[in-house]
């Protein structure tokens, strides 16, 4: 600012002195030009200087948010992680000796009748084959392969499952097994039914515990008819998970319980 006024009064008497001496004024030309040149190499240098400034403002504010766009994926993460666990706090709750582990399905098996899936976790957190596989809306599947990273679980509606279950209401026992002309309707069978049974549409079938394989208690779904398989004329009820199995995104593993592994009597008829 003060090489500015200093120039400005400088042209000004420069005009004035042109009339009366072209010496005066050369000398004051001369002068001008010299602080012209200073002020702009001052300028200059200004500017360079802002420009350094700037750029290291940037390069700082890109490093800042780089780290604030870590910290929000890892807050992401965690608060996803809290909320699957979530799901199955009152699971845990009723049952303290179950360790559960979440998961994601990364894989479908576009050539399986029953809807088999891929889960995003394996024997590196305690998976193993047959450990039964859960939402928070009940029993699912099971895995049938599993290694560090990934198991492969088969699901309720699958011809291969046999899952002691029983009617929660009436006590009457018998197998939970699907078969090919029920899967498509996410539905599956309870077989091997007593034939006094007292079973009826509308009650609920959870798993009974014996075998050890999975654990007693887990809701499996509700009862919506009684049929007769047509080879042998056996009664069967068909039953309608609480879970839809064709859409499933997630679910989790129960590695550990009380009684698993251990054949336990079951009370049912």
């Amino acid at each position: 600012m003060v090489l500015i006024v200093t120039l400005i009064i400088l042209t000004v008497l420069s005009v004035f002195s042109q009339a009366e001496n072209s010496l005066v004024s050369s000398g004051l030309n001369t002068v001008s030009r010299g602080l012209f040149q200073i002020s702009a190499a001052a300028t200059a240098s200004a500017d360079s200087a802002t420009k350094e400034e700037l750029r290291a403002e940037v390069e700082a504010l890109k490093k800042e948010n780089a780290a604030l766009r870590e910290q929000l994926s890892d807050y992401i993460d965690t608060k996803a992680e809290n909320e699957k666990l979530w799901k199955y706090y009152e699971l845990k709750k009723q049952n303290p000796s179950y360790k559960i582990a979440p998961a994601n399905v990364i894989r479908r098996d576009a050539n399986d009748d029953f809807y088999s899936f891929t889960l995003d976790v394996g024997t590196s957190v305690g998976v193993a084959v047959n450990a039964p596989v859960i939402t928070d809306n009940g029993l699912v599947g099971w895995v049938c392969q599993a290694d560090a990273a990934t198991c492969k679980v088969k699901t309720i509606l699958s011809p291969d499952t046999k899952a002691s279950v029983q009617d929660k209401q009436t006590g009457d026992s018998g197998v939970l097994s699907g078969s090919v002309t029920l899967s498509d309707q996410n539905l599956t069978g309870m077989n091997k039914l007593a034939e006094n049974h007292q079973i009826k549409p509308g009650d609920m079938v959870v798993t009974s515990g014996t075998g050890g394989v999975y654990p007693a208690g887990l809701a499996v779904g509700e009862v919506q008819s009684i049929a007769f398989n047509k080879y042998d004329a056996s009664r069967y009820a068909v039953i309608k998970p609480y879970e839809d199995v064709r859409q499933i995104t997630a679910a989790a593993v129960i590695t550990e319980f009380e009684q698993k592994g251990q054949v336990v009597k079951s009370n049912a008829k």
